[in-house]
């Protein structure tokens, strides 16, 4: 049996520790991401920002988590105080909060799990919420209402998903549809209004019509008038 120096020893379980392990002493996490180890199980309680890390525990295992803005859009039939059924399309924009991502790999998993789990069903539960405050259902048409609507949204999902690791920037309603005689009852009042406007158009129209045409009528009575005292004077 030979016996090796014990340098070359050394030299020869380095070198097969990077066979063996290779990549795994560095870690390099993408722009826009960050990343999450755990050891055994066990989360680590440091979050990796983007970029190259070296060196690493080669027995981590490693889960990434995009932490660029991200847009969830959900429809929802929302009740009004009338009873009846308003649907309204609603976008929630938010990120992931890059030091919270071991948190988040504790308590909820992958980023998927964060939108099944927190954002989806709270969204859902602040609008049927805010709903209720609403009076009318052609309330929602109102623009006072939608930005009352979006702040309360705002504010009911950040104070729930802020502690869970998800950052909501803004919350937009992007379409909303009355039940159908209700839009059908406010297209009516819209032709009716336009018809007012019309029909008070054309008498506008008609009374300067008939102004100018007095106007007209004492101009040449006063012109006439003046041609007769102009000849009365010369005779």
């Amino acid at each position: 049996m030979v016996n090796l120096p014990k340098p070359v020893l050394i030299v020869i379980a380095v070198v097969f520790a990077v066979i063996v392990f290779g990549s795994r002493f560095y870690q390099s996490v993408p722009a826009g991401h960050v990343a999450v180890a755990t050891l055994f199980g066990e989360v680590q309680s440091k979050h990796y920002a983007e970029g190259l890390h070296v060196p690493v525990n080669p027995l981590f295992d490693w889960y990434l988590y995009d932490v660029r803005m991200k847009s969830h859009s959900e429809t929802s039939n929302v009740p009004s105080q009338d009873q009846l059924q308003t649907k309204i399309d609603v976008s929630v924009q938010y990120r992931i909060v890059g030091s919270q991502t071991p948190s988040i790999l504790k308590e909820t998993g992958s980023i998927n799990n964060v939108l099944a789990v927190h954002v989806v069903p709270q969204l859902r539960s602040q609008i049927r919420e805010q709903g209720k405050t609403i009076t009318r259902a052609e309330d929602f048409f109102l623009e006072e209402t939608q930005n009352t609507l979006q702040v309360a949204l705002l504010g009911g999902l950040q104070s729930y998903l802020g502690p869970k690791g998800v950052d909501v920037e803004a919350v937009l309603i992007r379409d909303i549809t009355l039940p159908p005689f209700i839009t059908k009852a406010i297209e009516g009042k819209k032709e009716r209004e336009q018809e007012v406007q019309k029909q008070k158009a054309e008498l506008e129209r008609y009374q300067t019509e008939q102004q100018q045409k007095i106007a007209l009528a004492i101009a040449e009575k006063d012109a006439a008038s003046a041609k007769a005292e102009e000849r009365r004077l010369l005779a």
